[in-house]
């Protein structure tokens, strides 16, 4: 799912993305969960580098 689309990056998708790692989190003792989770953060890490300037200065913008 990670590779899947790497370009979404709009606001909307990473706060989608925050809700799901959150429904996972409490899964991570499960070993694949916990390397899937450790990747998870590393893509989204990546999408908001791209939507740092956007995010930066869109006026009224919410930071996630």
């Amino acid at each position: 799912m990670l590779s899947t689309s790497p370009t979404l990056g709009s606001v909307r998708v990473v706060q989608q993305l925050d809700a799901l790692r959150q429904l996972l989190e409490p899964h991570r003792a499960y070993g694949p969960m916990r390397q899937y989770l450790t990747r998870f953060d590393d893509a989204r890490r990546a999408r908001m580098l791209l939507l740092a300037d956007i995010i930066a200065s869109s006026p009224g913008g919410t930071p996630v």
